[in-house]
């Protein structure tokens, strides 16, 4: 019982930081000027010097309406991380990832 245990807790220590990772979101804009929010391993490779957390400031004078619709654009890739097949989310999708309503549109 004792190996079972350590087994366990090892397999659990190795787990754990692919776990966190899941959720982590980085923005990243391609050659149309489009900007992106995904996780690290979904990047082309062309863009991954480019692409930086999607928590990093925008640049200085990006309107708020923008700033809103980014942040928006973020939490819902996050959540993507934990869909399940036919549209559900996975509990620990609440505890990772902040939920926020949609934005009203930029005039």
């Amino acid at each position: 019982m004792r190996r079972f245990t350590r087994s366990a807790l090892v397999l659990a220590a190795t787990l754990a930081p692919l776990c966190a990772a899941a959720a982590e979101i980085w923005r990243w804009v391609d050659r149309d000027g489009y900007t992106h929010y995904t996780q690290a391993v979904d990047i082309p490779e062309r863009y991954r010097a480019s692409a930086v957390p999607a928590a990093a400031p925008l640049p200085p004078g990006t309107p708020a309406c923008e700033v809103a619709w980014h942040r928006y654009a973020a939490s819902q890739a996050c959540f993507d991380a934990y869909r399940v097949v036919g549209g559900g989310l996975k509990p620990e999708a609440f505890q990772r990832c902040q939920e926020l309503p949609e934005p009203p549109p930029c005039r």
